[in-house]
């Protein structure tokens, strides 16, 4: 009898023991995709959370670097906020020299970012459709691997433009360029390093 009795002591706190610091699935902001532009002088970075909405459900936040704007977006405004699922990151091309480099840097050092995460450039007309539409966002993440099955050269994710800002022997690479004047459109753009 004893020892049974010590078997179940051992293992009634293993039953109440939890993970302090896990996030509870039903209450996490899951976020699938960011954009970043300029408005008014201003940088703006867009959350977009994992919703099965067809209109996109967006958290819009003033900020200098994603670094800031993930800070403020956690402590502010998206409770329970995971990039785990991080999908797109839609760069405005207008804004792409100011703090690309700074943001694919600060992403390449957090690992709860995923891996696999796409990065572009946008024009304005792909934006307002991301804003508009959860499915152009699934569209554009489609035709990117696309662009990318076509033309090797171009650095689709996050890891190889990070890989492309630090190579000292190129001065430039490619990158994909989205559009939408009628149809979103994915073709490859020229980024280069040098340029202030």
């Amino acid at each position: 009898m004893p020892k049974k009795m010590l078997v179940i002591l051992c293992l009634v706190p293993m039953l109440f023991a939890g993970c302090k610091n896990s996030h509870r699935i039903e209450s996490a902001s899951v976020i699938e995709n960011v954009s970043v532009e300029s408005k008014s002088g201003q940088l703006f970075y867009t959350f977009y959370l994992l919703t099965d909405s067809d209109e996109p459900e967006a958290v819009e936040i003033p900020a200098d670097s994603f670094k800031e704007a993930r800070s403020l977006a956690g402590s502010r405004y998206i409770p329970n906020m995971t990039l785990a699922k991080l999908e797109l990151l839609l760069i405005a091309e207008n804004v792409d020299r100011e703090i690309m480099r700074g943001d694919i840097e600060y992403i390449s050092t957090q690992a709860s970012f995923s891996p696999i995460a796409k990065v572009a450039l946008c024009d304005g007309g792909a934006l307002a459709k991301v804003r508009k539409s959860v499915s152009a966002q699934t569209m554009i993440e489609k035709q990117i691997i696309l662009c990318k099955n076509n033309h090797p050269e171009v650095n689709s994710d996050y890891l190889s433009v990070f890989n492309c800002y630090a190579d000292k022997k190129s001065d430039s690479f490619s990158v994909p360029f989205v559009t939408a004047s009628d149809e979103l459109k994915v073709s490859q753009i020229k980024i280069e390093k040098n340029e202030k």
